[in-house]
């Protein structure tokens, strides 16, 4: 049991994200205990009474106090990688305080905290996105996954295209098949949607993306093409390579777990490697990059050269996948555009938009009013209707 001293200590440096992993496990394992309920609770109280005045927080703390635990002990015992159970464990301890929808809390870069806050109903409100896509088959006919109901869908030569009841598509190939036929599933905004592919390949799409791939994989090398944001769990088959092309970036793969962020309205395309070993390259005359996991690859749209991130938030990358809006340390314009293709809206700026940055977590299944109304806590004002949102002065 550390010296209480030592415990504040220690809440204060992980609320302002100073303390490593090592001291993050201590802090979690302190508050696990139920000797140091009482420091708990008084830093509970000490933070909110920091945020909102002099007033009774009796009942907040003892709610929070409840929601904490609960969560602490509940992630103690998850099986859950070790990225995420930490990333969820500081959601839950930093006064995050309640994980349900609508529920964020924001740090400024500056360290100005904007506490959680009851969340206002807009009579003017967009739903979040669900599954959602559309397949295009080799002969250009299209199919509405979303309405397509359970079972045989199509039959691509001699692979069958089936929906199950969890609304993934599966190809499964019977069989050598002559000739290859392409397929294109393409989500629209406010969609996402998850594919297993011939191989055993597992792909999971993002709104407002696509895949183009053959039906059944032939010859030397497995090789689909993306647009938007796509997750893969590729299947191993040493000898045939899986190849991802986007934009002007191939990835070269033999068994692995990526992502690949290739919005044409984001400032780089980003490629980021979860597990196994990945080879980068571009069409031009460039050296090639051999990424390990936790490693990211940034590449410019305006040339070829490939950046190198090291230590990247795994947490943050695959938080769509999860369900999540994470942010870390992005500006307005960052989080307007997630929101832009998750709940289909467009966005429009009136005057210079706010410069500040942000970090926190949400969940994607509430509606955007939940997200505008916390956003608004940070003085900054917007305004909805029409199929859009205004970021006002």
């Amino acid at each position: 049991m550390l010296p209480e001293d030592k415990v504040k200590a220690l809440f204060i440096r992980f609320l302002n994200n100073d303390c490593t992993e090592e001291e993050t496990a201590m802090l979690m394992r302190e508050f696990a205990g139920e000797q140091n309920g009482d420091i708990l609770k008084s830093l509970v109280r000490a933070r909110l009474e920091h945020m909102e005045g002099e007033e009774d927080h009796s009942a907040a703390v003892e709610a929070v106090y409840e929601r904490i635990t609960q969560h602490i002990h509940q992630e103690s015992s998850s099986p859950a990688p070790r990225y995420l159970l930490w990333r969820r464990i500081a959601v839950a301890a930093s006064i995050g305080l309640l994980l349900g929808p609508g529920s964020l809390w924001f740090l400024h870069r500056q360290k100005t905290s904007h506490p959680i806050v009851a969340i206002k109903q807009s009579t003017t409100d967009f739903s979040p996105g669900r599954e959602k896509a559309v397949l295009t088959l080799a002969d250009g006919s299209t199919i509405a996954l979303d309405s397509a109901g359970v079972g045989l869908l199509a039959q691509q030569g001699n692979t069958s295209v089936t929906s199950l009841k969890n609304g993934q598509l599966i190809y499964a190939a019977a069989g050598k098949q002559q000739e290859v036929l392409f397929n294109n599933i393409a989500t629209p905004k406010g969609g996402s949607f998850q594919v297993t592919l011939s191989d055993g390949t597992k792909v999971w799409l993002n709104a407002a993306s696509a895949i183009r791939f053959p039906t059944v994989f032939t010859g030397q090398q497995r090789e689909v093409e993306v647009k938007g944001e796509v997750y893969f769990e590729v299947a191993q088959h040493a000898s045939m390579p899986f190849m991802v092309k986007s934009g002007n970036a191939m990835v070269k793969v033999l068994g692995t777990q990526f992502n690949v962020n290739a919005y044409p309205d984001e400032t780089e395309m980003k490629i980021t490697l979860l597990a196994g070993k990945v080879a980068v390259s571009t069409t031009a005359d460039q050296p090639t990059h051999i990424l390990t996991p936790g490693q990211q690859a940034e590449i410019k749209p305006d040339n070829n050269n490939i950046y190198i991130k090291e230590g990247v938030d795994l947490g943050d990358i695959m938080a769509w996948k999860d369900n999540l809006f994470s942010f870390n340390n992005a500006d307005i314009k960052t989080i307007m555009r997630q929101l832009s293709r998750w709940y289909n809206i467009e966005v429009e700026y009136e005057g210079t938009p706010p410069s500040r940055e942000f970090s926190g977590k949400i969940s994607r299944n509430t509606n955007a009013s939940n997200v505008i109304s916390i956003l608004e806590q940070s003085n900054i004002h917007f305004r909805m209707g029409d199929g859009k949102i205004v970021v006002t002065p």
